[in-house]
């Protein structure tokens, strides 16, 4: 390694103590790992850095087939268990994802989409990029990712005990994910469902990620296949779906959709779908009711999204322009085209509704569990929820996703990651050509025979032969991916964003007390909506009333559309209930708190 190299990012140095580390290794490895994570950081300190031992093995299905692949990495004790710990200052946890860009060349597309789900005021995992050393030899920039987990930083839903086994307790909580079997076992499309999880009655397969397989009680199980099969049984039959808002979480099924679409993301719907159930009871001793409905997210793998590979540049029907899972350039964007298209699987157009593409497709290419909810589909073409939609994309687009604000999240990472990124490709480089599958490794990975090459797929459809040109691709194509949502919504873009914030809860996790204490956190305050990004700041529409919650207090306002004050006030810390003034009754408007969005 080169000694005289000082980085602006994080450095993370992994010891596999001799053993090959590549996709062939199906465990995980015990290895070590060292971070270093100042402002500025030297290679030559790599001794200095904060030191681990950890479990590790290369992750993902297509994307295990690249020369620089992702890496799933478990933090463990001096006696191999597992153990939370924060890195890069993120709340602790055991379980990390080491993302590896490849065919993302921009290197940002992950972390967009997840900043976007947050700015929408939900949660999806945290994001941080860092450089990567194995066994001496650099490997690139990568990106740290939570991994989607149970736990009170994460997707927040109650402990299931094995006791959980009837009533209100054993309604919650629960973690799935719609995917491909092999999901939690290895190799897509491998091994029967009864291993991983189950199928409902409309065929799909219930990947369950907490609890596990293979810790879920029996009654627990049942519960939830019960819960989703009555909810898909209001579509069957010729029945309208009425009562779907009793099942599903309606406000997360809107905003899950709308970023799934303005990511373009051609696996949305039928893989890597990630849902949750809280519990019916929560707030202190149960004592206040809350219905635990199936909530849509957190969002999860956008490697190929955002005109990345799935789209042609010029619209297209259905089938064209390579496939969701395989499209590219080259050999790889043909059959993954004529083959997705072919097998009603995997394909997209540059323009449409992605979620009408899973409505022509049907099944996917490993049978007929691969393919949109049912429900979701129909709730999609139900008048109510369309019109949810189009209030909730008015919202968004005026404020925390409009387009100034994109430039402004895009202009600081490209300053963020420029040396980060002339490092990272003249390590790998491959800008200006197809990339994906078997690609050689210029730098072998240390203790492994192979070197890649070989029979794979080529993956992402555009090339540009900069970072900077990968980068201004992504901003164009999701520019004009939201400018056609706005035809399609019947929304005009405000010359200027009315609100760019979020109001995100950052929990102080080195005050705050454990895990069974979790109620008592700090003010003595807790809400009880787990779905939001801050579950501390929110407020609830209830006829001409509003009910805002807060553990900060200051100045709430009503805000229009076009950036207008409708109403303003000081508002206390706690509970407070406010009439919506006459003139905002007949107008669409945004709550905010502080100059920052606040969640409803």
């Amino acid at each position: 390694m080169s000694l005289a190299q000082t980085y602006d990012l994080p450095i993370v140095f992994v010891d596999t103590k001799g053993k090959c580390l590549d996709n062939k290794v199906t465990e995980k490895i015990p290895a070590t790992m060292r971070v270093l994570d100042g402002k500025t950081n030297n290679v030559a300190d790599s001794a200095k850095g904060t030191f681990y031992n950890i479990g590790i093995k290369v992750r993902g299905q297509s994307s295990a087939m690249f020369p620089k692949p992702g890496y799933g990495v478990e933090v463990r004790d001096s006696t191999g268990e597992s153990m939370d710990v924060s890195l890069f200052n993120l709340p602790p946890a055991d379980d990390w994802v080491f993302h590896g860009p490849y065919v993302d060349k921009s290197m940002l597309r992950n972390a967009l989409a997840h900043w976007l789900f947050r700015q929408a005021g939900r949660y999806s995992p945290r994001t941080k990029h860092f450089d990567l050393y194995i066994n001496g030899v650099y490997r690139g920039v990568y990106v740290l990712i939570e991994k989607i987990k149970r736990g009170k930083y994460r997707v927040d839903v109650s402990k299931l005990k094995e006791t959980d086994i009837a009533g209100d307790s054993l309604t919650g909580g629960y973690i799935w994910a719609f995917d491909k079997t092999g999901t939690n076992t290895g190799g897509a499309g491998s091994g029967p469902i009864e291993k991983e999880g189950f199928s409902t009655s409309d065929g799909l397969n219930v990947i369950l990620h907490y609890p596990k397989k293979e810790n879920i009680q029996k009654q627990q199980e049942n519960y939830l296949k019960q819960y989703l099969n009555n909810l898909e049984g209001l579509f069957k039959n010729g029945g309208s779906g009425k009562g779907y808002d009793k099942y599903v979480d309606v406000g997360s099924a809107v905003d899950y959709v709308l970023h799934q679409e303005v990511t373009n993301n051609a696996d949305s719907y039928w893989c890597s779908f990630f849902l949750y159930k809280p519990k019916d009871k929560g707030g202190k001793n149960g004592k206040e009711l809350k219905e635990g409905k199936v909530t849509l997210g957190p969002p999860w793998d956008f490697n190929l999204a955002m005109s990345n590979g799935s789209q042609p540049e010029n619209g297209g029907g259905q089938g064209g322009g390579g496939g969701g899972m395989w499209g590219g350039g080259g050999w790889g964007g043909g059959f993954g085209g004529g083959f997705g298209g072919g097998m009603g699987g995997f394909s997209s157009s540059g323009n449409g509704w992605q979620i009408e593409n899973s409505m022509k497709s049907g099944g996917g290419m490993m049978g007929s569990s691969l393919k949109a909810p049912n429900w979701l589909l129909k709730m999609w073409k139900d008048a109510d929820y369309q019109k949810e939609l189009k209030a909730r994309w008015a919202e968004l687009r005026s404020g925390v996703w409009h387009t100034k604000t994109l430039d402004l999240y895009l202009d600081s990472m490209k300053t963020y990651l420029k040396s980060a990124a002339d490092r990272n490709f003249k390590r790998w480089p491959n800008l200006g050509k197809a990339s994906g599958q078997n690609d050689p490794d210029p730098q072998p990975m240390k203790f492994c025979n192979s070197s890649g090459g070989g029979f794979g797929m080529a993956m992402g459809g555009y090339n540009a032969t900069t970072w900077d040109g990968e980068v201004e691709h992504l901003r164009k194509k999701m520019k004009e991916r939201m400018q056609w949502m706005d035809e399609q919504l019947g929304f005009k873009e405000p010359a200027q964003a009315i609100v760019t914030e979020p109001i995100i809860h950052e929990p102080d996790w080195q005050k705050e007390q454990d895990e069974k204490n979790k109620d008592s956190i700090p003010l003595g305050i807790r809400f009880d909506d787990l779905s939001r990004l801050s579950p501390t700041n929110f407020f609830v529409v209830i006829g001409n009333y509003l009910e805002v919650n807060t553990d900060i207090g200051g100045t709430f306002a009503i805000i229009d559309l076009n950036g207008a004050v409708l109403y303003k006030t000081r508002i206390e810390k706690g509970k407070t209930t406010l009439e919506v003034p006459a003139k905002a009754r007949d107008k669409h408007w945004i709550a905010t708190l502080n100059g920052k969005m606040l969640s409803k």
